[in-house]
């Protein structure tokens, strides 16, 4: 066993016809095996298996870290948009309902109602209440750059994106992720000026950035500033 480099169990069970490798969250690696097994056979069918008693383990240890952060989290008191300067304390209403709501008590107040120790729940709640909030935001910010800048565009879409801050299609669509709530300002005009300018140059050669700079000097440090700006997404967005 020693010269597994993995931990595991061994159980032996009546109702086992052979041996068989288990893994789980609670308990690991375990090795079921009939009664009477020789189980000094184990560690070079260990061996022959290692790569999916590998990966299955690693997938277990990330299922533990998930369980852990998700154990550690609770709903937010208080939510900001930094891009407009805006913050709202949330008040928790705990009650039977399986579901939950969320209503906005005021112009900084908002109340999640329903089954509030449902983390999971919570997430998507907010997701949604963000694509909304977006979308009363962001929409207004396009068109007026639009109207600043003398870029048309054909439509504009929301999206809730890990790696991307926009894009835009060849059609004249920009795509924006709703997580530019949560960026300074200066950092979302940056943005919205970076994708009107692709539906004149879809690219990033010179003359896409010459036509940036038109409308935005400081470009460079603002695509420098964004990719510190993913460590600031609370995690009920991610």
């Amino acid at each position: 066993m020693s010269n597994i480099p993995f931990p595991y169990i061994i159980r032996e069970s009546t109702r086992a016809r052979y041996l068989r490798f288990r893994v789980t969250l609670e308990r690991g690696l375990e090795v079921v095996v009939p009664r009477g097994y020789d189980c000094r056979r184990i560690p070079q069918l260990l061996e022959t298996n290692r790569d999916w008693v590998h990966h299955a383990l690693s997938r277990v240890d990330a299922a533990r870290v998930r369980q852990t952060n998700h154990a550690e989290r609770s709903v937010p008191t208080q939510i900001s948009f930094p891009s407009v300067g805006r913050t709202w304390h949330i008040e928790l209403l705990a009650t039977p309902s399986r579901s939950l709501s969320i209503a906005e008590l005021s112009e900084d107040r908002l109340q999640i109602r329903g089954d509030i120790s449902n983390i999971s729940l919570c997430d998507v709640t907010l997701q949604r209440w963000l694509l909304q909030q977006a979308h009363e935001i962001l929409t207004p910010l396009l068109c007026q750059l639009s109207r600043e800048t003398g870029i048309p565009f054909a439509k504009m879409a929301l999206r809730k994106q890990k790696t991307r801050w926009g894009s835009c299609s060849s059609r004249g669509t920009i795509s924006l992720n709703i997580k530019l709530l949560f960026v300074e300002p200066d950092l979302l005009r940056y943005i919205l000026i970076h994708e009107l300018c692709h539906v004149r140059q879809m690219n990033h050669s010179p003359r896409f950035w010459k036509l940036v700079s038109v409308y935005y000097a400081p470009y460079k440090e603002a695509h420098r500033r964004l990719k510190a700006a993913w460590k600031k997404m609370p995690r009920w967005a991610a």
